[in-house]
């Protein structure tokens, strides 16, 4: 493949496929260029620079129709977007993660995606939202598409953020195929068949949307809506509190224990188990995290409403396939295992 450069950290590889790099930038430059980067490319955020290691990062890009494709790779573990960023942009686009290498997770709208290589999840531009990678590098294909490209396929695309489309999905394979091959030879297509092959692109990722259990769920009604609010505002601030149940959320809500429960049969997980998962996904997040270091296990599990630690161990094996101990171990040190 041929490649020649125009300008600082721009590579042109094909006519419809171009490279942007920090490799050719001065280490002093490269956060602040690469937040230009990855800013102008997909949408207003905020990224955290390695602890230890000089800032890098590639993104190749292109497009067909009305998509456009990226391959990013980068050795920064957290981005986000936050409200301050929405206020001084206003993109209403979707972006569709397909994670090639390492292991992210996505989080919007109070869900958490689990990604391992293979798995396919959306997010969408307009409100908040944060990817963390559990790798010092990772490896990501990102589609950003317009609302109107997906919502004439899908109804409810807003209940469908931050889940996950696993890699065995049919559809994820498809799109997995079809992305590697838009990198290799997007130049071989007529114009005037590329509008048609993003209407394609935009079937088989609405497809795998359509496979996910929330979206065949009826639109909840206003009041169930404004109590589910209430409750996951409550379960947010009191989430540290060993008490803290579905018997005490009833009350605080002045509802009944049944009523609670019934508002979550439209949930993709029970009340009990939604605040399991968000105590778990606090505990992961406090064990990788350096400044945490020195405190126990226990303490980090205890900090967020866990009151056995037994229980906190084979809680988090359950989930993460690793102990608390084996999963702190890897992410300080920046290990690649799976």
């Amino acid at each position: 493949m041929s490649e020649t450069t125009d300008q600082k950290g721009f590579h042109s590889l094909t006519p419809n496929l171009q490279l942007l790099t920090t490799a050719s930038v001065p280490r002093e430059q490269r956060l602040e260029y690469w937040l230009e980067l990855v800013c102008s490319t997909y949408c207003q955020l905020e990224c955290d620079p390695p602890e230890d290691e000089p800032i890098f990062g590639d993104i190749q890009s292109g497009r067909v129709g009305a998509v456009h494709f990226t391959q990013v790779k980068s050795n920064c573990r957290r981005v986000r977007r936050t409200q301050e960023r929405i206020r001084t942009s206003n993109e209403d686009d979707y972006l569709v993660l397909v994670q090639r290498e390492g292991r992210g997770a996505l989080q919007q709208d109070g869900r958490t995606a689990i990604l391992h290589p293979g798995d396919v999840a959306l997010h969408a531009c307009s409100r908040p939202y944060e990817l963390h990678f559990d790798q010092p590098g990772h490896c990501l294909n990102v589609l950003r598409m317009g609302r109107s490209q997906l919502d004439k396929h899908v109804g409810n695309l807003d209940e469908l953020t931050a889940a996950t489309v696993p890699r065995q999905a049919v559809a994820a394979q498809l799109l997995l195929s079809m992305v590697d091959t838009l990198h290799r030879e997007s130049d071989q297509l007529h114009p005037s068949s590329a509008l048609g092959v993003s209407d394609a692109i935009a079937s088989i990722v609405s497809a795998g949307l359509r496979s996910l259990p929330r979206a065949n769920l009826r639109k909840a009604s206003n009041l169930t809506a404004y109590h589910l609010t209430r409750i996951k505002a409550h379960v947010e601030e009191h989430l540290r509190e060993p008490d803290l149940s579905v018997a005490s959320i009833a009350s605080a809500m002045q509802l009944s224990r049944d009523h609670v429960c019934k508002l979550f049969r439209g949930e993709p997980a029970p009340l009990s188990r939604m605040i399991w998962q968000m105590r778990l996904d606090a505990c992961r997040r406090d064990l990788a995290d350096p400044r945490h270091a020195m405190r126990s296990i226990s303490d980090v599990a205890f900090s967020w409403g866990f009151n056995d630690a037994a229980h906190f161990s084979r809680s988090f094996r359950d989930q993460q396939g690793i102990s608390p101990r084996e999963w702190r171990d890897r992410e300080l040190s920046g290990g690649n295992d799976h």
